[in-house]
C-alpha cells in the first residue's frame, strides 16, 4: 500500500538477526516457518514484501529493510524505497527468473534518516548484502546473480510496474446441520444470527442447501448417518484466523456439535 511518494508499506516476514526464514501464507493469513538457516547464518536486516505487488517469481516484491531496528513477523513498516538489486535467479531445476530485491529504509529511522539513495548507504554495506543473498541461495541449491544496482527512481518504477489489482479471492464455506442428533430442526433464529454476523463482517453472503445437501458417515458399528446441511459462503481477500476460530467454537456450542466444517479455497473471476 502506497502512503506518499516513494513511501510504501512493507510487511516483515523474517526479522533481523533471525536464524530461520518465515513466509506469509495468504490462505491461512499466518506466517509459517519455511527453513532453518545454516549454523551461524542470520538475516542482516528485516526482510519482507510489498503487498499488492507481483515479482518475476510470482510472489510479492521482496524488500530488505535497512535500519537500526529489529521488528517482528507481521509488522507493517512504512518505508522509503532507496534502490534495488536487479537479480537473475536460477532454481534447482535450472529455471531462470528475475527475482529483484528492493532496498528500503523505515520512514521513522534515525540512523538512516539521510539515506534517500542507494549510494547513501555506508561503504561496503551493499557488497555484504549481496554476499548474504548469494550464500543464502547457494545453500538452497540456487544461483543468485546481481545484474546491476538500481537507484531510487528505477526501484520505484519497478514497484509501479509490479502492482496488481487482481488481489487473491478466497471462497470460505461454513456448513451447518439443519437438525440435531435426534432429527429435530434447529430454530431459524440460530441461522439468522450467523447470517447477520457474516453479512456484517464480509458485506455479503450466499446461503443454500446443497443438493444433495447431505453428509454421510459411519459412527463405529452404527448404520450410516445422513445429515442435511445448510451452506454459508463468503468471499474475502484473506483469512481472519481469530474470527473463524471464535465463530467455530461458538457454533459448536449452539448447534451441539463436536466439530463444525469450515473450508477455504482460492478462486478466480472469469
Amino acid at each position: 500500500m502506497k502512503i506518499t511518494k516513494g513511501i510504501y508499506t512493507v510487511v516483515i516476514e523474517t526479522p533481523r538477526g533471525s536464524g530461520a526464514k518465515f513466509d506469509f501464507d495468504p490462505a491461512s493469513g499466518l506466517f509459517k516457518l519455511k527453513k532453518v538457516m545454516p549454523a551461524g547464518m542470520v538475516f542482516p536486516f528485516d526482510f519482507g514484501f510489498i503487498p499488492g505487488t507481483r515479482g518475476g517469481d510470482g510472489d510479492p516484491l521482496d524488500v530488505l529493510v535497512i535500519s537500526e531496528l529489529t521488528t517482528f513477523s507481521g509488522c507493517a513498516v512504512d518505508c522509503r524505497i532507496i534502490g534495488a538489486l536487479k537479480v537473475m535467479q536460477q532454481e534447482r531445476d535450472g529455471r531462470r527468473m528475475r527475482n529483484d530485491r528492493l532496498i528500503a529504509v523505515p520512514a521513522v529511522s534515525v540512523q538512516y534518516a539521510d539515506c534517500h539513495m542507494i549510494r547513501d548507504l555506508p561503504k561496503d554495506l551493499l557488497a555484504q548484502i549481496e554476499v548474504f543473498f548469494h550464500t543464502y541461495n547457494e545453500q538452497a541449491g540456487k544461483k543468485f546473480t546481481v545484474l546491476s544496482r538500481q537507484g531510487s527512481n528505477a526501484a520505484l518504477s519497478l514497484v509501479e510496474r509490479a502492482q496488481v489489482t487482481d488481489a487473491p479471492i478466497l471462497l470460505i464455506q461454513l456448513l451447518l446441520p439443519l437438525n440435531d442428533s435426534q432429527g429435530t430442526a434447529f430454530s431459524e433464529g440460530l441461522f439468522k444470527d450467523v447470517q447477520v454476523q457474516l453479512t456484517e463482517k464480509f458485506g455479503g453472503l450466499t446461503v443454500y442447501q446443497r443438493s444433495p445437501a447431505e453428509g454421510y458417515w459411519k459412527d463405529g458399528s452404527s448404520p450410516v448417518v445422513q445429515e442435511a446441511m445448510l451452506v454459508h459462503e463468503v468471499l474475502t481477500g484473506n483469512i481472519d484466523e481469530g474470527f473463524w476460530n471464535h465463530l467455530k467454537s461458538t457454533l459448536c456450542k449452539k448447534f451441539k456439535q463436536e466439530d463444525i466444517l469450515i473450508t477455504s479455497s482460492r478462486i478466480s473471476k472469469i
